[in-house]
């Protein structure tokens, strides 16, 4: 096993490259109990995680990926009865929710209880909960609660607001200067960050969209009589509502139809703009699985501007124009 004085360093000089397997989520599991961080993979996307009980292994998240630490961070764990645990008032919808689709890409906002430390929340008064479904994440969480808190924080590994990472490699490209270690499970399989939904309000909200629609939402929650609304604007109380994201060097350019990016084309060719094209898949969930890696090989080219072709609005299509519009957005 990876030796303590590898990663107790406020000063990370090598990243360990960690394989998926029993020794792999040992080390892991080792490291995130002595206050390391380590890159785990998710259905989503890779987090960078750390101990959520930790304050100072929680401060190791904000400096390596310069995050605002005012941005709240998401805790995963094992499963709903450890939820609970986390949240002084984990209501019917809460419980509705997190009963239908977790283990998965749903990530719930409630009241935090005692156990949430100041530093995961920016001080608000809620918590962001998720139980993701990958099982390398869900084996490391069942190794961390044997010998530590079973909580681990992880905003997506690389840099605030660029593009988020879906391989081990991309973690590895952005922040293998910054961190412990990175445990390799493979592509992430839905490609963008889960849907959350505040569960404190009435009626309940999704503050950012994901593979768990608004359609699906309202269909778990049809018994308890509430019907959730979106709402994408106003105090970023949640990881993911900043109007910029997701965003690559390039400028990035939407287009809603073949025709309008062909003209486009033509103007950035006559006027020597140099440009890449990402057309996307019209199947949207292969599309979202691939988003974030057309993106990153586009900007590895250093085009001046990313061309891309909207999928439609509609189930993960409009998570994928979410996060689109916001790589577009002013910076």
């Amino acid at each position: 096993m990876v030796g303590r004085e590898f990663f107790v360093s406020d000063n990370v000089a090598v990243c360990l490259e960690l394989i998926d397997d029993g020794e792999g989520i040992a080390q892991a599991t080792e490291i995130l109990r002595a206050g390391g961080t380590v890159a785990l993979p998710s259905e989503t996307v890779y987090g960078l995680g750390a101990d959520a009980t930790n304050a100072s292994a929680v401060s190791k998240i904000f400096t390596a990926k310069n995050r605002p630490a005012s941005h709240p961070l998401i805790i995963h764990i094992e499963n709903i009865e450890s939820a609970r645990s986390f949240s002084n008032d984990f209501n019917v919808v809460a419980e509705t929710l997190g009963s239908s689709f977790w283990p998965g890409p749903l990530t719930l906002l409630v009241k935090r209880s005692s156990k949430v430390i100041d530093e995961i929340t920016g001080g608000r008064e809620t918590v962001a909960l998720r139980v993701p479904a990958h099982e390398t994440f869900q084996k490391v969480l069942h190794a961390f609660s044997q010998v530590g808190s079973g909580a681990i924080a992880a905003p997506s590994a690389n840099k605030y607001g660029s593009v988020s990472p879906t391989t081990a490699q991309h973690v590895l490209s952005d922040m293998g200067n910054h961190i412990d270690a990175v445990l390799d499970g493979g592509n992430c399989v839905v490609g963008i960050e889960s849907t959350i939904v505040d569960c404190t309000v009435n009626p309940p909200a999704i503050l950012r969209q994901g593979a768990i629609t608004l359609e699906l939402v309202n269909s778990a929650l049809r018994h308890t009589g509430a019907v959730a609304t979106e709402e994408f604007t106003g105090e970023s109380r949640a990881p993911g509502m900043k109007l910029s994201h997701y965003a690559p060097l390039a400028s990035v350019k939407l287009f809603e139809n073949k025709v309008a990016l062909s003209s486009y084309e033509e103007h950035c060719a006559l006027n020597k703009i140099s440009f890449v094209t990402i057309l996307g898949s019209e199947d949207r969930e292969i599309y979202a699985r691939e988003l974030y890696s057309m993106l990153r090989d586009a900007d590895a080219s250093q085009p001046t501007e990313i061309l891309v072709l909207l999928p439609e609005p509609s189930d993960i299509g409009v998570a994928i124009r979410d996060r689109l519009f916001k790589a577009a957005a002013p910076r």
